[in-house]
């Protein structure tokens, strides 16, 4: 099983993950949900252990829109808030189960072991001719496969996931670079290069800039 644990409590992170090494769980950690949502790019996780109360936004607002992008990964929510009804937000938020600290990590073993069993399917979109398979973290376009580097891979599933909305250039910096954005010509050059594979061999544009705000993904 290999798990993705949102956690900004170093201590209790650090705790988790030798448990949850010992009885046979990978992990890996974010502390904060820009982290998360890069790794979320990068990999696919049997089940996502997310605490609501995180540095850079709200868990039961990320799980939502993660759940509306299609990312179909099981999700406990870890959290102190106790009342019925943040627990009836976050199962509205699409959370699969509601853990309340402090709890026995027996009790959250057993809860991850339920999720990864009956963990959804992967959801394959397609845009125009363009199919994109996030579980394979492939691309094709007229049944041919884009030879795509990580970047443009986590570029290309960000931008599709979110189609077709135009996403702002600095929150596709903060995706690929959450620590230390490098100058705007770096996330140019990546563009220029998904640009070349995904549209250039192919009669219809599907990535688009508009100007002053970012870019989308969609068929023309």
């Amino acid at each position: 099983m290999f798990v993705l644990l949102v956690e900004d409590n170093r201590l209790l992170a650090n705790n988790l993950i030798q448990y949850l090494a010992i009885k046979g769980i990978e992990c890996d950690y974010a502390e904060n949900l820009a982290q998360a949502e890069q790794r979320l790019l990068q990999q696919t996780f049997d089940v996502i252990v997310l605490d609501l109360n995180l540095p850079d936004g709200d868990g039961i607002v990320a799980c939502a829109r993660w759940k509306a992008q299609c990312i179909g990964t099981p999700v406990i929510m870890l959290t102190a808030r106790s009342h019925l009804d943040d627990r009836l937000n976050g199962f509205e938020a699409g959370a699969d189960d509601y853990l309340i600290k402090p709890f026995a990590m027996e009790e959250l073993v057993a809860r991850l072991k339920v999720l990864a069993h009956r963990r959804a399917p992967s959801i394959n979109l397609t845009i125009g001719d363009l199919d994109i398979d996030f579980s394979a973290h492939q691309a094709f376009r007229q049944q041919q496969v884009l030879p795509l580097s990580p970047t443009a891979w986590q570029i290309l599933a960000l931008l599709a996931r979110r189609s077709p909305e135009t996403v702002k250039k600095a929150e596709i910096e903060r995706m690929l670079w959450p620590d230390s954005p490098p100058d705007s010509d770096c996330l140019r050059a990546h563009i220029h290069l998904l640009r070349k594979i995904v549209d250039k061999p192919f009669d219809s544009e599907l990535l688009h800039t508009i100007r002053g705000v970012g870019l989308c993904l969609r068929a023309s």
